[in-house]
Order: structure tokens, then C-alpha cells, then sequence
């Protein structure tokens, strides 16, 4: 097996890789990363990854893709599993283990539908529509955290770190949107509030923006705006 360091290959911005990102850092690992860039408009040329994408030796080849000696997969879920699986962020137990998959399902679905918002057509109508739905949602998270410090109970595991990926997206969208939940709003604050966590967020290592890729109609830029 190499040396070498982990390798996460992704876009240059937080996406799917941030939650990984998010792991290694608080897992104290040392890595490298290599950030692709889509051309700009109108084109958003794809090139930087379609140029190595059938040479990369991947089976599966997709973004994010990471490399940590004999392993070489793709699939953020994988990559999160493989990191945790390494650093004790999986859960323990049968219900917990339970709680996690469920947890990661759910996570999947909230997350995908906040990504359709910020890439579709018509965004001022998207947003107005997805922030009508918002409310069931939340309350449902509001009414599950109300019962567990974490997604799969008493522990954090892979899976907080993508959830508060997503939620700490929405609050940059809308910084009111967890002030009728509270206990939304403490997870996601507990989780940045981790020392590790916080210390990355605060270093040059961290970017806020951009979150979504460049053609995007909401976080494809270096700023909010």
C-alpha cells in the first residue's frame, strides 16, 4: 500500500466534497486535493474532468472521486463511509446503524432538492415554491432532534456532516430559516461548534462560496451575490 496522502478530486467548490472535506479535518488527516474548473459562460466547458474522466481508473468514474492507497472509489456516500469506517463516525449498535441509513436517505432527498433549486430555470419561482414546502420539513427535523443530540443518536456520525453541509446552505440562502425551529437550529450550531470543525471554517482552508458549480443560479459565484 502507498504512502502516500488521501486524494479527493473534486470541483473547486463545496458541493458534495465539502462534507468530506469536513471529515478529514475533523478526523486530523493530512490530504491533497486536486479542484477542477468548469469553463466559463456560455459554454461552462466540462473538459478539466471529460478529458480524464475515461483514463482516471476509476470503474465507476464520477465526482468526487478519492484515493487513499488501494482504494480507489468514487460516490460521495462511499467516500464518506470509507473515512468513517477509518476515524469512529459510524454508528454504533443495531438502532443506531438503523438511524444512519434512514438518516442518510432523508439527508440524500433534502439535499438534492435544495441542488434542483439552485441549478433550475425560473429560480424566483423555484425558491418561493421551496420555501412554502420548507416548513414540513423542518418540522419534521425539529420534531426528530427534539428526541436525538445526533442523526443517529447519541453519537455524530458521517452522515451530521452532510446534514449540517445543507443546512448551513439554506441559512446562507435565508439567515432567519431555523428561527422557529430550535432544535434545528442548535444541532447545526452544535456541529460548527465542534473545535475542529470551527477551526477549519475559520482557516484559510475554507471557502464559503462557491457552493455550487459556475452555471448555477444561486452560490456558482465567489460571493452571495
Amino acid at each position: 500500500m502507498s504512502n502516500s496522502k488521501p486524494l479527493l478530486v473534486y470541483w473547486d467548490l463545496r458541493g458534495l466534497a465539502e462534507p468530506i472535506r469536513m471529515m478529514m479535518q475533523y478526523s486530523q488527516m493530512e490530504y491533497e486535493q486536486k479542484l477542477l474548473r468548469v469553463g466559463p459562460a456560455p459554454e461552462y466547458s466540462r473538459a478539466s474532468w471529460l478529458d480524464i474522466k475515461e483514463s482516471s481508473g476509476l470503474d465507476f468514474p464520477n465526482l468526487p472521486y478519492y484515493v487513499d492507497g488501494d482504494v480507489k472509489i468514487c460516490e460521495s456516500w462511499a467516500i464518506m463511509r470509507h473515512i468513517a469506517s477509518a476515524h469512529n463516525l459510524l454508528p454504533e449498535g443495531t438502532v443506531a446503524s438503523a438511524l444512519c441509513d434512514q438518516a442518510q436517505g432523508v439527508v440524500n432527498d433534502f439535499r438534492m432538492s435544495f441542488v434542483m433549486l439552485c441549478y433550475q430555470p425560473n429560480f424566483d419561482e423555484n425558491k418561493k415554491n421551496f420555501f412554502a414546502a420548507l416548513p414540513v420539513k423542518l418540522a419534521r427535523f425539529n420534531n426528530y432532534l427534539g428526541k436525538h443530540k445526533w442523526l443517529a443518536g447519541e453519537k455524530m456520525t458521517y452522515i451530521d456532516f452532510a446534514m449540517a453541509e445543507v443546512l448551513d446552505h439554506l441559512q446562507l440562502m435565508e439567515n432567519d430559516v431555523y428561527d422557529k425551529y430550535p432544535n434545528v437550529k442548535e444541532y447545526w450550531n452544535n456541529f460548527m461548534k465542534q473545535e475542529k470543525i470551527a477551526a477549519y471554517r475559520n482557516s484559510s482552508k475554507f471557502r464559503q462560496f462557491p457552493i455550487n458549480n459556475r452555471m448555477a443560479k444561486w452560490g456558482g459565484g465567489d460571493t452571495q451575490d
